[in-house]
């Protein structure tokens, strides 16, 4: 049997409190813990106000001739969405018209549309100027009646309102032209050259309606977790002594 001496007994005392004391501050100590939870990704849409504007463009012009047995006859088409109207504008000076007020031409203008409905516009050169001018106008369309379109940016935007709502009416079908000519001969068998018709120009101005995209800033929420991270606080926390308590193991 090993007998202490009382020196050796307070070491060992000593000894043990410092443990004691050690498991405590071990126990008690807090490790800060992490919470982790699945980021969502967060998808959202913009809104756009639209609001449709008038554009307008034009073709080429056409000069030719027509004579008083042989009409001018020609197809024009064009290739624009959203058409509003067309201005058919016809236009010449009459070249043989005695004094600028005797035998003045008569020119005729007809356009057959698409689905086959014809107009047709007269006029007589002028007195004096002997210019003439035939002008008509033909409705296509109306504006859409769409006034707001969602999408993940703009060009998105802009790109379902092309699919879901602009019109192809006439868009890149022909448009069928005929000009023809009532000379204003006067005495014809007193001239040697008589009136066999005029050349002419014919300008071709379109409408048509796009659409101009405002964002409004109201946005589609979805729901987003984050990363939450727990330092002490109120939020239950595991401890050594814990988990001690709980499964009887410790994990030191």
């Amino acid at each position: 049997m090993i007998v202490l001496k009382k020196n050796d007994k307070l070491i060992i005392l000593i000894g043990i409190v410092v443990l004691i004391v050690a498991v405590i501050g071990i126990a008690l100590y807090t490790q800060p813990s992490t919470e982790e939870t699945t980021n969502n990704i967060v998808e959202t849409e913009s809104y756009y106000d639209v609001n449709w504007i008038v554009k307008t463009g034009s073709l080429s012009p056409i000069s030719d001739y027509a004579g008083k047995k042989t009409p001018y006859e020609g197809t024009v088409s064009i290739n624009q969405e959203n058409l509003k109207s067309i201005t058919f504008n016809l236009s010449w000076i009459d070249d043989k018209a005695l004094l600028g007020r005797i035998g003045r031409d008569t020119l005729t203008l007809e356009v057959t549309t698409p689905d086959g409905t014809v107009y047709t516009e007269s006029a007589q050169s002028a007195i004096k100027t002997k210019a003439g001018n035939a002008t008509l106008t033909v409705s296509v369309g109306i504006a859409p009646s769409v006034t707001s379109v969602d999408g993940t940016d703009i060009y998105d935007a802009k790109q379902k309102l092309k699919d879901d709502y602009y019109s192809d009416k006439w868009s890149n079908k022909d448009f069928d032209i005929k000009v023809s000519v009532k000379v204003g001969e006067f005495l014809r068998k007193f001239f040697i050259f008589g009136d066999k018709g005029n050349t002419f120009n014919l300008d071709v101005n379109y409408e048509y309606y796009d659409a101009l995209l405002t964002e409004n800033n109201q946005m589609k929420e979805t729901s987003q977790n984050q990363n939450t991270y727990f330092f002490g606080g109120d939020e239950e926390q595991s401890t050594p002594l814990g988990d001690l308590v709980n499964t009887g193991w410790t994990r030191w």
